[in-house]
């Protein structure tokens, strides 16, 4: 495996010789969505994202750096003009073999999922359903055994408190509750208005947050850990992740920070239960201590990014980078701000990368890369492609 370009590919290839990546996640409230967990394995996603969101835009942005190595199986193929954009300006990065979903399942090849889905076989699922999704609730993070928020019985609630939907999808399905009334008001959206019977997880607030970084590992059936990279910053109203930013100089730091702390009682933890895969989790440092208080074993929102972000920083000098994610552009379609992305990229002087775009109804969305030699020409290069 090439030390300067890593495919989610070559990751997966080192556990399994076949398989299929599917990058299209569950939901369980958009209705007449191929993936709907409407009776098992059941995700808080209300309201729900819409039908192009989940077909198009959410699994688009893993592509750039699949690789060939294992073929995606999903709904739809990205256009001709993105994929061409990442063939531009992703050189290094082998264009993926998409194949469509039927041919996918048809076989006995194993499918790599975002999460447990009850529309596909359980033998399809590389790792069984019922262990991916028993991992992936937040009610699990007290078995790992390190330091993370305390969780409350409903009756001994004390205030401010974390509640969260015990599986939830992009920042939904968690909320800061200040007192009694607010708790009451947020349970009845959740049981009330969402009609969510699945289990909800009571959290200790924790203050004077200095940083939530997001740290993510690839695991192997071996034990074998491949350190995938850091990002920090990005979160909104506490919960939901809206930006990651990179600053490559910084990821053996990053690393060696939480390697014996977090990183290898979560890999223990997850062999433990037959997981291999993609792993990220999010720690709480503070000035009293650091707090688990998210793992993910999933493919992450910022995989591509840190996998496209380890090639161009050693290869092409640009060590800073975000990766923007669900941006409105209300002045251009998909098709132009690919085009507005190669005029920027056509100067030598910095990359942005469009994961994936879609039109909408006003304008178009986008997940978006953005690689500068520092920090202040990452944002403004973001401004700059609004306006």
């Amino acid at each position: 495996m090439s030390a300067k370009v890593v495919t989610i590919g070559q990751l997966i290839q080192k556990c399994l010789k076949q398989a299929y990546f599917l990058p299209q996640k569950p939901s369980s409230y958009s209705k007449g969505y191929r993936f709907l967990n409407d009776k098992k394995y059941r995700m808080y996603d209300c309201p729900p994202s819409s039908l192009n969101f989940d077909r198009l835009l959410y699994p688009f942005r893993h592509l750039p750096a699949a690789g060939n190595e294992i073929p995606i199986i999903m709904e739809c193929k990205p256009p001709e003009y993105l994929q061409q954009h990442w063939r531009r300006w992703l050189p290094a990065f082998p264009p993926p073999v998409i194949k469509s979903l039927d041919e996918g399942l048809q076989d006995d090849i194993p499918v790599i999922t975002t999460g447990a889905l009850q529309g596909i076989p359980e033998e399809k699922h590389s790792v069984h359903p019922d262990i991916l999704y028993k991992l992936q609730l937040k009610s699990s993070i007290q078995e790992v055994g390190v330091l993370c928020p305390k969780h409350m019985d409903i009756n001994s609630v004390s205030f401010p408190c974390a509640v969260k939907a015990d599986l939830s999808s992009g920042g939904r399905g968690n909320w800061l509750v200040k007192n009694e009334s607010e708790l009451s008001a947020t349970l009845r959206q959740i049981r009330g208005v969402c009609e969510w019977k699945d289990g909800v997880v009571f959290e200790e607030f924790i203050p004077s947050v200095k940083e939530v970084p997001s740290f993510q590992f690839y695991l192997h059936k071996s034990g074998e850990i491949f350190w995938v990279g850091t990002t920090s910053g990005g979160f909104i109203n506490r919960f939901a992740w809206i930006k990651g930013s990179v600053d490559w100089d910084r990821q053996d730091e990053y690393r060696d920070l939480v390697h014996e702390e977090f990183t290898l009682p979560i890999s223990n933890y997850l062999l433990d239960h037959g997981y291999f895969g993609l792993v990220t989790f999010e720690v709480l440092f503070t000035d009293h201590g650091n707090y688990l208080v998210d793992v993910n074993p999933r493919i992450g929102g910022d995989t591509t990014h840190l996998l496209l972000a380890r090639h161009i920083a050693s290869e092409i000098g640009l060590k800073h980078s975000a990766i923007f994610c669900k941006n409105k552009h209300n002045n251009m379609t998909a098709g132009m701000l690919v085009e507005k992305a190669d005029q920027n990229n056509g100067k030598g002087e910095s990359i942005i990368a469009v994961l994936s775009t879609m039109d909408a109804d006003k304008g178009c969305e986008s997940y978006l890369s953005i690689f500068a030699k520092n920090p202040e020409e990452v944002q403004q290069l973001f401004h700059q492609l609004n306006n």
